[in-house]
């Protein structure tokens, strides 16, 4: 049984872990695994659909427990405590072998049903810094994994333990220029520059790069990916803000929604330069793919989490990092410039990057929770 929280942070790495799982246990002749998702509706809940095994899953009521005065954590409490009763019953039903948690509110109802149960539980930590669901479960977990190692001083030393960040096979195969220049309509012989906010969006990042879009869209092709809710808003801005340009400009800038998985590993193939978050997820998938990159941390993440990331994977010139409270267009593109014009410079950071991912990652999860089985 998989559970987690609502994000493509929390999502993606359940997958990666699934897909092992699967593969692990048709290889050893084990049979194919029935795999169960237990939680709040997932991100992209299509995504878990399309996967080609044998996969379920039940959606729970959640609620969330705010850090800050509000109303909602009154009414929040009611659907922690639904969230509970269901998953009771849920996991009684199902009764599965073993538990894999990637922590956030949704979480906590199943882990704490697992326990009761006496099923082995692991739950995994993406971030430098545990978020406060994991450090309230971490009594109840079998075993703690953890993707920074720095995240391992606020977990119980017994039972954590490094396996760095579940991330998808695909990441780490070999580029198909021509292929995946074609699924993303590239079509200019500039730089690739690929703009992420995570699978939400970052308002502060798409202003930023409408305000200095014509000066970037001379230098660069551009994949913007916008987020949902800030799609239509970034899409008729660009309009006004590129409005006399020239044709090759406008056929540079590439504004999208979010990219699914095909399309989403072509740009990080594709991508010269990437300009992000730094959510654990993306660090390991720009990493994986070998890439530069400017992170652009969220300055109130809790545990300072977002931040934190950053700069353990900036360090030794592996990636740029720029805080918001100074980010100005003109210093962006004078960071972008420095990347996109110093070849040595590049291919030193993409090195560097490639060296901090973790491949085996989802593997170690994988069998981990196939050794907790009694067979």
């Amino acid at each position: 049984m998989l559970t987690g929280g609502v994000t493509g942070g929390h999502l993606f790495p359940l997958v990666a872990v699934s897909r092992k799982l699967n593969e692990i246990c048709l290889a050893e002749n084990l049979g194919e695994p029935e795999i169960y998702y237990l939680g709040p509706e997932p991100f992209l809940e299509n995504s878990l659909e399309r996967e080609k095994m044998n996969f379920h899953y039940s959606i729970l009521v959640t609620g969330k427990w705010r850090r800050y005065f509000s109303f909602k954590n009154f009414t929040d409490l009611f659907k922690i405590a639904i969230g509970i009763i269901q998953a009771l019953w849920k996991v009684w039903f199902i009764m599965p072998d073993v538990i894999f948690s990637k922590g956030g509110h949704g979480s906590v109802a199943a882990v704490l049903a697992g326990w009761l149960y006496r099923i082995p539980i692991i739950i995994h930590e993406s971030d430098s810094v545990p978020g406060l669901a994991n450090r309230l479960l971490a009594p109840f977990a079998t075993l703690l994994a953890v993707s920074f190692n720095e995240a391992a001083n606020h977990l119980p030393k017994k039972k954590t333990y490094f396996t760095g960040e579940a991330t998808r096979d695909l990441f780490f195969e070999p580029p198909e220029p021509e292929k995946e220049r074609a699924i993303l309509h590239l079509t200019t012989k500039k730089p690739v520059v690929l703009i992420l906010g995570g699978s939400q969006g970052a308002q502060k990042i798409n202003d930023i790069i409408l305000d200095i879009l014509p000066n970037l869209l001379e230098a660069a092709e551009v994949i913007h990916q916008t987020g949902d809710s800030n799609y239509n808003d970034v899409l008729s801005e660009s309009k006004v803000v590129l409005e006399g340009s020239t044709g090759e400009q406008l056929i540079s800038y590439h504004p999208v929604n979010f990219l699914v998985e095909p399309e989403f590993i072509a740009a990080m193939h594709s991508a010269d330069l990437i300009i992000s978050r730094s959510g654990a997820g993306t660090i390991f998938e720009i990493a994986a793919s070998g890439k530069a990159a400017i992170l652009i941390p969220i300055t109130d993440s809790p545990g300072d989490h977002n931040r934190r990331n950053a700069y353990i994977f900036a360090d030794n010139g592996r990636a740029e990092v720029v805080e918001e409270a100074n980010l100005t267009p003109n210093l962006l593109v004078s960071v972008i410039r420095s990347i996109l014009s110093n070849p040595e410079k590049k291919k030193a950071m993409e090195e560097k990057a490639r060296k901090f991912a973790t491949p085996d990652a989802a593997r170690l999860i994988a069998q981990a929770l196939l050794n907790l089985i009694p067979r």
